[in-house]
């Protein structure tokens, strides 16, 4: 599927981005149909234009909220990332979605997994890439949630975060992660911030990786009426085959199914990636997932329903205790990490 090409300083709208790409948009592929791609990693050749693999869904979202979510081989190159997310991002706007999803880390690539450390960074070219997406999330009037690395200052580890663009291009919020694996903490500072957003009537909330080991967090989101996570991971650049090839496909419904709620995860298809992104329903059941150790994209609409033949349970809200504490290892009280809205 073509790109719209992403020359010319006018905004385009949604309705003049799927009219571009024509009718091939209405006959998305089912997901024993889905186009192998081969990823840069295996060719070890530059990233080509990802070419997105829609699973099947209804070319009208009329007044729900439609979120695409996306994968691709993160690397610690930000110019490299930069070049998937653009794609995908004019592939959601033709397609009709109102919000992209990327995977955790995914501009700045993944410290101590994608590239050594942040000594020595480049962090003006990751500004650059990010302002960038900026400017095409205005022009194509699209939400974006975009995984990098927040500066905090010379002396201080960044946040591994969730920038949250609104169709203006402002970073309407961020959230930082809160679980921070021990890996994680030798390269990150800890956030300390749940961070929700009413979308199109749709309230969602925002997680990261680990987060998904700690019950709290999503009982957080629900008591503040969250219906949909939006949730990134990095399970990939692995060896092989391990627990999180079933661990996460399993938490995660069973989290939506404690809390009633959705939630769209993603994952970098870096090989090894130990699953592929996926949507889960609050009855436990996976409606959709793209393949691994490739490029992908999906679309689905909220509000949303359950499966055939699912239910409900837990009618009663679980609560946390007041005294919760609700991140792993000690958040630090920097004043660019409590401001959500802090420029990259």
């Amino acid at each position: 599927m073509n790109s719209i090409p992403s020359n010319g300083a006018s905004r385009v709208t949604r309705r003049e981005a799927m009219t571009r790409t024509g009718k091939a948009l209405a006959g998305m592929v089912s997901l024993a149909g889905l186009a192998q791609v081969t990823s840069a990693a295996e060719t070890q050749s530059p990233p080509q234009p990802a070419t997105a693999s829609l699973l099947e869904y209804d070319p009208n979202p009329g007044n729900k909220l439609r979120i695409a979510t996306c994968q691709f081989p993160v690397s610690g190159k930000p110019g490299e990332n930069a070049k998937f997310i653009r794609d995908f991002m004019q592939q959601a706007a033709a397609a009709g979605a109102h919000l992209l999803h990327t995977s955790e880390a995914c501009l700045s690539g993944y410290a101590g997994i994608d590239f050594h450390s942040f000594a020595n960074y480049d962090w003006d070219s990751l500004r650059q890439e990010t302002t960038g997406l900026r400017e095409l999330a205005k022009k194509l009037n699209l939400w974006l949630v975009v995984g990098s690395a927040h500066f905090l200052d010379d002396k201080t580890k960044p946040n591994n975060c969730l920038y949250l663009v609104d169709p203006e291009g402002r970073i309407a919020d961020r959230y930082d992660k809160c679980f921070c694996t021990g890996g994680d903490q030798k390269h990150y500072s800890v956030g300390d911030r749940l961070v929700t957003r009413d979308i199109r009537g749709v309230r969602i909330g925002l997680a990261i990786c680990y987060d998904i080991c700690w019950p709290q967090l999503y009982i957080g989101y629900r008591e503040k009426g969250v219906t949909v996570m939006i949730h990134s991971f990095h399970n990939a650049r692995s060896k092989g085959a391990n627990c999180l090839d079933t661990l996460n496909v399993h938490q995660v419904p069973t989290r939506c199914a404690d809390n009633r709620m959705w939630a769209v995860c993603n994952n970098s298809s870096q090989p090894y990636s130990h699953w592929g992104s996926f949507i889960a329903r609050p009855d436990a059941t996976i409606p959709k997932q793209l393949p691994i150790n490739q490029p992908g994209m999906l679309i689905h609409d909220f509000p949303d329903g359950l499966s055939k033949g699912g239910w409900y349970h837990n009618f009663k809200p679980m609560q946390k205790r007041e005294d919760e504490i609700m991140s792993w290892g000690t958040p630090i009280k920097h004043p660019r990490q409590a401001d959500g809205q802090a420029e990259p």
